[in-house]
């Protein structure tokens, strides 16, 4: 190699030609010595010898220090900065900044501008809207002055136009959100028309959404198609954003094929869970079977949120493992755990689960030519594209559907309960509990006590297994056994109606009022107003003896449901025991009215005006009783007595006699017949019949006295109902194991069926299911 060639030549001279003299002051360098240090020589790199090891005439081109911090003369370097040749001291000072100016209040404006904004926008997130408009405007005032200190400096050209258009729309959102509409659509219109805001076009968006919320379809899908226009073509997904507003603007106003049109387009661009699922809806109003089909079937195709591992739905944790083991084979989502991103993903995903389960219910029933062929299909697919889980609960949705509505088929929908016995765990707990409720429904305690043990032991944690277990050890006379139950299902699920209530229920039962008590106050503070709670709560002050508070509570009641004809005759009974009889006699006039064919009601009614010696009024009631029950002599008896002490007696003789003709042998009847005609001096027609009264006593039928008069010695009633006189209601109208109730007593009641209790209100479980 040329020495020409050497890019490293002349570097190993022992002289330079860079040779400053020794009193030169820019290289004003000591002599390095041998040892390195000053005098001696020095290392000047790594290059293996080709840097000089000696270089006293030529200065240094390397430190091994760092830059700003050697430790040399003041000619070398400078503290803080690197050496600068020539200096004899520290670098100037640097020149203060202005403390005014318009740079100075510029910042200061756009500062507390931005702090006005900030403030607005945490109001509008807290729905307080009167400050949120009012933050807005100062941040608009401080704007305005912002663009004046800009003009006046001359500085007019560096407008800020981004915190104008934040500032305006702002204050738009806070004053729409106020219920300002006009001014909230000034704002706007103020907004679209400034030429200068990049983008502002797109608040036509908020202008629609306006006339959307003001029900004018038309004007709010002018909006949203002018917005559109003004969105670039490669932002595509917010132009689908908007489309889909124009399409929910079609669902409103009914035009559904016009909607399905404009869904189907979003599809085919930017799909999404929620635009597939108004898809199916779309095509469902239409009636479009294959259509429907086709929807559904694409929403499944997206596979939104879900996971491409087969076991998402598993069970991620297994027993036994060590504290080594989550290290072998651990996953991103294992060391993660449950973070925000992760449990955002898992909400999207549970929802888009239940728009397609919801979609599936939906059309089920209307995609084939009948139901079972509906839920087919939709099975098929649904396994065909990953979602087993989805498809189990569709089945399960399938069988309960039996159980439902008029044409109820309980024998088909407990076999397709039963087929679940022979799926995963979750699925047969799911179906024991329901088979469970389903025969104590009918009536088989036996089986249901089977499918309760089954649940339970599937799952202890399910308050509706516990409380249909509960149920059936109450049913065999296990009473703190099913309180155990009950108690254990609030345990598990505290707010769990259907065990507070039954909890309730044992305590009355048990006679711990003020336990039960607790528990139906704690159902009503759970379901305001609830009419079975509030009769049970009524029913247990009246037992415990606070009559006021009974009757506090039926008012209350009552207000609920002013036609209940038990609720009033309830109050008629509490009003006459605590000695109203006025308010009494109002609550049992109007609870026949409601309802006619109540005999206790009756009773009470004909009784009362017995009492009151207005006995045509009394026959009025004892006739309509006798009409009611025509089998039993009582109610004509107790007519015609009426009859007879209002001097009525060839109309009472007539009533007996039609009496006699149907019971020959009662002799109660006779006897008043006997006495009638006596008074009317037919003394050989009363002698006949005398001779058949004296063969009906030998015979011991019937007893003596007179019925009204027996009806005019009782008590007006007892608790929750009438006293009836002497041999009391008929077999089927006695109720002795239980207080009445509207259900029970009227065997009709307007209440609603919240729980699934048929009516029936006292002592009847409510089931979990």
């Amino acid at each position: 190699m040329d020495d020409d060639d050497d890019l490293y030549g002349g570097y190993t001279a022992t002289s330079s030609s860079f040779n400053p003299a020794p009193n030169d002051d820019e290289f004003n360098y000591d002599a390095p010595t041998a040892a390195g240090g000053p005098g001696g020589p020095m290392r000047q790199g790594t290059a293996g010898g080709r840097l000089g090891t000696a270089a006293p005439a030529r200065p240094m081109t390397a430190s091994n220090k760092a830059a700003g911090y050697s430790g040399g003369r003041p000619g070398t370097a400078v503290a803080g900065g690197p050496a600068v040749a020539g200096s004899k001291g520290p670098a100037p000072p640097l020149r203060k900044k202005p403390e005014d100016g318009p740079d100075v209040a510029i910042k200061e404006h756009e500062a507390k501008c931005h702090e006005l904004l900030e403030a607005s926008s945490r109001a509008q997130v807290d729905k307080d809207w009167v400050r949120a408009v009012e933050t807005a405007r100062e941040a608009c005032k401080r704007e305005r002055q912002l663009a004046r200190v800009r003009e006046n400096a001359g500085m007019g050209d560096s407008e800020n136009l981004e915190l104008a258009f934040a500032t305006q729309l702002c204050l738009g959102n806070a004053l729409e959100g106020n219920d300002q509409i006009a001014d909230a659509m000034d704002t706007y219109t103020q907004i679209v028309k400034n030429k200068a805001f990049v983008g502002g076009g797109r608040v036509r968006v908020n202008m629609g959404n306006v006339y959307f919320n003001q029900k004018d379809y038309q004007k709010a899908i002018k909006m949203y198609r002018m917005a559109i226009d003004q969105v670039p073509a490669n932002q595509r997904w917010l132009r689908m954003k908007i489309t889909r507003n124009v399409a929910m603007a079609f669902i409103r106003m009914g035009q559904y094929v016009d909607a399905a049109n404009t869904l189907g387009e979003i599809m085919d661009n930017e799909p999404d869970v929620h635009t597939g699922f108004q898809l199916v809806v779309c095509h469902y109003a239409v009636g479009d079977k294959d259509k429907m089909k086709r929807a559904f079937i694409t929403l499944l195709k997206l596979r939104a949120y879900e996971s491409d591992e087969p076991d998402e739905d598993g069970d991620d944790t297994a027993g036994g493992a060590g504290p080594g083991a989550t290290r072998r084979g651990a996953t991103a989502d294992d060391v993660l755990g449950d973070d925000g991103l992760r449990q955002m993903m898992r909400e999207k995903q549970l929802e888009a689960r239940r728009k397609i389960l919801q979609a599936a219910k939906l059309i089920g029933p209307k995609i084939s030519a009948n139901e079972e062929l509906g839920y087919e299909f939709l099975l098929e697919e649904m396994h065909a594209h990953g979602y087993e889980f989805l498809a189990n609960e569709l089945e399960m949705e399938q069988a309960l559907a039996h159980l439902r509505g008029r044409g109820a088929n309980f024998e088909e929908g407990k076999r397709a309960l039963k087929e679940f016995e022979k799926k995963e765990h979750a699925l047969k707990a799911r179906a024991a509990t329901n088979l469970s409720f389903l025969y104590f429904a009918e009536g088989d305690f036996e089986n249901a006590e089977k499918y309760a043990d089954m649940s339970v032991e599937s799952n202890r944690y399910d308050a509706s297994a516990l409380v249909n277990k509960g149920n059936c050890m109450l049913q065999r006379g296990d009473t703190e056994g099913a309180r155990d139950c009950y108690l254990e299902a609030v345990g598990v699920e505290a707010d769990c109606v259907d065990a507070i209530y039954n909890l309730g229920l044992v305590n009355k039962r048990l006679e711990q009022y003020q336990d039960a008590l607790v528990n139906f106050r704690k159902v009503i503070s759970i379901i305001p107003n609830d009419p079975e709670a509030t009769w049970q709560l009524a029913d247990v002050c009246e037992l415990m003896g606070n009559m006021s508070m009974a009757i506090k509570q039926f008012d209350l009641l009552h207000a609920r449901l002013p036609t209940d004809p038990g609720v009033l005759a309830r109050l008629g009974a509490l009003h006459a025991a605590a000695g109203d009889e006025a308010k009494a006699l109002q609550c049992y006039n109007e609870s026949h009215r409601v309802y006619p064919p109540n005999i206790p009601v009756i009773e009470w009614l004909g009784t009362y005006h017995a009492q009151q010696r207005a006995y045509e009024k009394a026959h009025e009631f004892f006739a309509f009783a006798s009409e009611v029950k025509p089998r039993d002599t009582k109610w004509p008896l107790l007519a015609a007595s009426c009859q007879r002490r209002a001097g009525k007696l060839a109309d009472a003789l007539e009533t007996y006699k039609s009496v006699h003709a149907r019971n020959p042998d009662n002799a109660e009847c006779l006897r008043h017949i006997v006495n009638i005609l006596t008074d009317l001096g037919r003394t050989s027609e009363a002698a006949e019949y005398d001779e058949k009264l004296s063969t009906a006593e030998s015979r011991g039928a019937g007893s003596g006295g007179d019925a009204l008069s027996a009806a005019e010695k009782q008590k007006p009633l007892s608790r929750a109902k009438l006293e009836m006189p002497e041999g009391g209601l008929p077999p089927d109208e006695e109720s002795p194991h239980a207080p009445e109730t509207p259900g029970r007593a009227l065997n009709q009641s307007v209440m609603s069926d919240e729980f699934g209790m048929g009516g029936v209100l006292d002592d009847e479980l409510l089931p979990g299911m």
